[in-house]
Parts: C-alpha cells; structure tokens; sequence
C-alpha cells in the first residue's frame, strides 16, 4: 500500500482555489488513469477531473460545498505499485522518449478530445500549450479547451512527448476524436486492443476513439453534475433513474421527474387516529432504532429525502409524517400546540416505544411538547434552525406561503430557504400552489408570528430538557428566516452546530454534514 495526497488541481490559470461540488466515487472504490473521480466548481464552470494515474480513494477529507485553494488536500489515495502521479510539478523527472523501460519503450497513441463534463458532447481547440517535439510530463498542461461554459486547461494523463496537432486551433472537435498524435511510455497508457488507432488510418482512429471513451465509462452512470446533486438531495439512487439526454444521459428534468413520483409519493402511508388521518412514511430497517423526522412550517414529510436516505444507509428506521394543516394529513392545526397533539397516539399505532427527534424550524415545538407530554419516549433531541429561540423571524416568508396561491409567489419565497437554487419542477410548483391557496396554513401563521416577531417560545423546555437528555442545535450561517444567532440565548447543556454555506435548510444545502452530525 503506498498512500499519497490528492490535491486540488489547477483547471486554468486564474485559477486559485475550487468548490468541491461532489465525488465520482467512495472510499474503497478503485479507479483507472482517466477516470473521472470528482467535480470541481470554479468561478466559470462546473467540470469533472480525471484521475491522473491509477488507485483507489482511502478516505475523503473535504466535504461537499468546500471551497479549496488549489494544491491543497482533498483525500487520501493508495496508488500501489505505481508511479507516483500525485507529485508536485519538479518534485520528480520523467523518462525521456530516448529511454527504454520494462514494458518495451516508448509508443505512438492518438490523444483525443477529452470531455471535460457530462454535458459536453464536442469542444473548441482554444490553444496548444505544447508544440512538435516537446515533452511534457503527467500533469502538465498540454492544452486549452473551449467549451459552451469556460475554458479549461487539460492535464496530460501520463508523460509524453508531442509527435504531431492533427486538429488546429479555433476548430470544434467531437469529444473522443484524434487532436494530436502523441508518444507515451508503453507501461502508461492502455493496451494496444483498448487504444485509438493511429492517425495514418483516419477512418478506424476516429470510428475507434468512441468505442474506447465507452469502455472506460463502463459501469459509470451518465449524468450531469446538477443531476447528480438533485439526486442526492431528493435520496434518490442515480443509478436507477432513465436519462432523457443525449446517449440516454440522465439530466435535470429526469431527477425532478423521479422525485415528483419517487419516494416522496409512493411510500405514502396513513395512520387513522382519533382526530383524522396522518399521512407518514416508514422506511430503513424495521429493526433499526427509530427516528422521527419533523418537518417545519409549509414543509411536509418530503424535504427530508436526503437525510431520511442518509439514515436509512446507517441502519436507521426512519418515520417521517406530515404534521397537521400540512401535506396529505386531514388533521387541521390552528395553533402551534397542535402539531404535537396526535404524535403520541402516532407513535403508539406504529408501535413506536422510544424514538430519535430531528425537527426542523417550526418542527422543533412540536418536537418540544412532544418530548414533554410523553416523558420517556423521546431518546435524544437534533433541532434544525428550531423556532422558538428568540422574537426575530421573516414573518413576510410565513404569511406569505400561508397565503400564496400561484407558483411565481411559492419560487420567490422558496428562494429565501435555501443558499442554492430552487430545485422544483413546474408541476410540482403548480402541485403547492394549489394545496398552498386552500388557506390551510392562514389560522397557524398568525399564531405563530405577529407584530414583534414570533409568538412561540422553546427556550425553557430546552433548558430543562437538556438536563435529561442529549439535545443538539445546527443553524446555517446565512439563514435568512431565523437569524443563526439566536443560539446565543442557548444553555451549555446544548451541543451547537454551526454549518457554513447554508441557509435555513441546512438538510438541503449541506446534507452531508447534517448526516454525520446525526449518526455521530
């Protein structure tokens, strides 16, 4: 096992530090030279980085969202018994074509077009960066591509020599076709069967340059990067969605598609209690310890896909239901005190003895009262931008989804919850609008908030119940609903976790962390 560091690449030359927008694959999972293994966000694009050499991924340590500088850490690799494709530019001296190795000296490959992202199908030569005749060695930019976003640097895969351009600057070239005829050591580049027929025979180079990008993208699931986050926020597996786009390339509408139809809808379950039915639904291991997942004001038992699949992985029995005035529940909810009311009768018909809370901003008095009212039943308390710590609040985002009856006003409010951008579907907008204009939420909103702020308060239940129990609190530091500093009035008792780049959907915009504080 020899384990290196694998640092954040420069991707052009204004480049000085990159978002980590997600990883391509897991710890433990094993990659070839070539293989894209993980997402990178500048200030220009969005693009995926190929591994430089062979290896498999140790252990990740960033996390998804964080911005790095460029030749910083981001994971631990183990390259085996290779050469060492992590080393800094000069730390090591490449062979020279004049030289011999073991594997039989050097050889002539075509390098083609590479694709820089899933939604790249052809791309523009911007620059040579190296000219006939000049080596270059693993790593070292070779030239720059033109995309329909940005303009990228590409890194060369292995150490090499430039033989001859066969495509010239200013031309668009589809991804996978010959630009350059290229000499390369023998023991770093694929077998002969696997490689590009050479430039001299234009014909089976250019018909073989797809057939051999298909065999390294074996097994790999086609999707764009916004894809691929929507899938993760909405738990749903990538892998088993269909993909609409061009060569069956799963896109956004596909995810937003599956999410309106998926698990959010079709695991729908009720319990028939004595004030009416609650819709919920129940997933993980049946043997797994219970969590209870309380969504907040306007929300309902689907904004915690991503966390609910989180913990479902973990080993989890994850029960989520829409309180009343919300969702599917026929229940209606006046005033704060009854979002609790029925969740003891609840957890009684699902035969529920003792369960985890994770309640989410209006979520967390019902949270409250319900660990109150049913002493004993309640493991462990998580609140998520909790309402109920101090007077400020938007009161204008609360009257407004109470009163909203079409999609424009629901995106603009939407808007406010999140740092990232809104993740609906037109119908699914058009969906709760209509169920927002019924009015059912107008009663609840003026009880909960009026002129001087909130109406509600949680601070002394805290305080007596972080005293008999483990009791948390994540806030995102730009929650533009509540403000994050309310957990300034918070006891000691009280574990405070504060999550950077989030708003007041910490569950939504850094999943991740939220996951690893949950299951800590």
């Amino acid at each position: 096992m020899t384990e290196r560091i694998l640092k954040m690449p420069r991707l052009g030359e204004t480049m000085d530090e990159g978002k980590v927008v997600g990883w391509l694959i897991s710890p433990g999972d094993s990659f070839k030279r070539g293989d894209p293994i993980l997402e990178i966000e500048t200030d220009k694009t969005i693009a995926e980085f190929p591994a430089l050499g062979d290896g498999r991924l140790e252990e990740i340590l960033v996390s998804i969202g964080d911005m790095v500088e460029v030749g910083k850490p981001l994971a631990r690799i183990d390259i085996g018994d290779g050469p060492d494709w992590t080393a800094e530019e000069g730390d090591e001296t490449g062979p020279t074509p004049d030289a011999t190795n073991d594997a039989g000296g050097w050889i002539e490959i075509d390098l083609a077009m590479p694709r820089l992202g899933e939604t790249m199908e052809e791309g523009r030569i911007a620059k040579w960066l190296k000219a006939p005749g000049e080596r270059f060695v693993r790593g070292e930019a070779i030239l720059e591509i033109e995309t329909d976003k940005t303009i990228a640097e590409f890194p060369a895969l292995h150490d090499g020599r430039m033989v001859a351009i066969l495509r010239g600057e200013g031309e668009m070239v589809t991804v996978g076709e010959p630009v350059a005829r290229i000499e390369a050591p023998a023991d770093q580049v694929a077998p002969a069967a696997e490689r590009p027929a050479p430039a001299a025979q234009p014909e089976t180079a250019v018909s073989a340059a797809p057939v051999h990008m298909a065999a390294r993208r074996e097994g790999r699931v086609r999707a764009t990067p916004l894809a691929r986050r929507l899938a993760r926020r909405h738990g749903l597996d990538i892998a088993a969605l269909p993909g609409t786009g061009r060569r069956g390339r799963i896109e956004k509408g596909d995810v937003l598609a599956a999410a309106g139809s998926g698990p959010g809808q079709s695991d729908v379950r009720f319990a028939a209690l004595r004030r009416g039915r609650m819709a919920y639904s129940d997933s993980g291991a049946a043997s797994g310890r219970p969590v209870l997942l309380l969504h907040g004001f306007s929300g309902d038992r689907t904004t915690w896909a991503a966390v609910a699949a989180g913990l479902k992985r973990a080993g989890r029995r994850v029960v989520a239901p829409d309180l009343p005035g919300h969702g599917l529940t026929d229940i209606d909810a006046r005033d704060a005190s009854d979002l609790a009311q029925d969740l003891p009768e609840f957890l009684d018909a699902l035969g529920i003895a003792e369960v985890d809370v994770v309640a989410h901003s209006l979520g967390a008095v019902a949270a409250l009262d319900l660990a109150n009212a049913a002493s004993g039943r309640v493991g462990s308390l998580s609140l998520i931008a909790p309402a109920g710590l101090g007077s400020q609040i938007d009161a204008d985002f609360v009257r407004g989804m109470a009163q909203a009856n079409a999609p424009g006003e629901v995106v603009h409010l939407l808007r406010r919850l999140s740092v990232n951008a809104v993740d609906l579907s037109e119908a699914a907008l058009a969906t709760l609008a209509k169920d927002l204009a019924r009015g059912r939420l107008v009663a609840l909103a003026g009880a909960v908030t009026g002129a001087s702020g909130q109406k509600v308060d949680g601070l002394a239940a805290i305080s007596r119940l972080s005293g008999t129990m483990p009791v948390r609190v994540l806030f995102g530091l730009e929650d533009r609903i509540i403000p994050w500093q309310h957990v300034l009035a918070l006891p000691p008792t009280v574990a405070i976790h504060l999550l950077a780049r989030s708003g007041h959907m910490p569950q939504w915009d850094q999943s991740k962390d939220v996951l690893e504080i949950l299951t800590a």
